[in-house]
């Protein structure tokens, strides 16, 4: 009778009587990586496997679902696991993501009251209302300036705890930059386009200070 064949598997140092074993025990084991989608190589460890899944076959691992380019890929990624694509981070909420972009953006908006340059009109705002401008704002000036805009009944809240609320959700806010930073992270549909009560109070206070 012939030797018997054995099928040997370098890395857990196992023999098996057939190839159709050695393939069972590779597809099963936690020992190896090989991609099931086109198997070309037993990768070192899962990470190895996950960034060759999401580089070569545009697939989410934590969906399980494939896409046909990388670019619907992110999309994915920015859109249902808060991805930064600015620097590869996952965030646990959108509210967190738009938290963290934050430290991305250009400052390109000046002050109203001086010369120092802000990423966000909430930052500028609460920059006025803690009194570290030049121009000796502060949270009185700000508040007296929100009164006297003619905005103003768009963002007033009727609670005697809160000056503001937003004017699509009413979500109540005590200071103005808090109010501002809401619209800027999104969480409802308020904006700061041109025509919106806020982005018109932000032209106000650039007269007035």
């Amino acid at each position: 009778m012939g030797s018997q064949q054995f099928y040997e598997c370098v890395r857990c140092d196992r023999d098996f009587r057939s190839l159709a074993a050695k393939e069972q025990h590779l597809r099963d084991s936690s020992r190896h990586n090989i991609c099931q989608l086109c198997g070309v190589r037993d990768y070192e460890d899962a990470d190895d496997l996950d960034d060759h899944l999401e580089d070569d076959h545009h697939f989410c691992t934590g969906c399980r679902q494939i896409f046909s380019s990388n670019w619907l890929l992110q999309q994915h990624n920015v859109d249902v696991h808060n991805l930064c694509v600015t620097c590869g981070r996952y965030f646990t909420s959108p509210s967190n993501l738009n938290n963290h972009k934050i430290i991305h953006a250009e400052k390109n908006i000046e002050c109203a009251g001086c010369n120092r340059q802000f990423a966000t009109n909430s930052a500028m705002v609460l920059h006025l209302e803690a009194g570290t401008c030049p121009s000796e704002a502060d949270c009185q000036v700000v508040d007296d300036l929100a009164t006297d805009c003619r905005q103003y009944p768009s963002y007033r809240c009727d609670d005697p705890k809160y000056d503001y609320e937003c004017p699509s959700c009413e979500t109540p806010f005590r200071y103005m930059s808090g109010l501002l930073q809401h619209i800027e992270n999104g969480p409802c549909d308020e904006s700061l386009d041109w025509h919106r009560p806020l982005a018109i109070f932000l032209r106000y206070i650039r007269t007035r200070i």
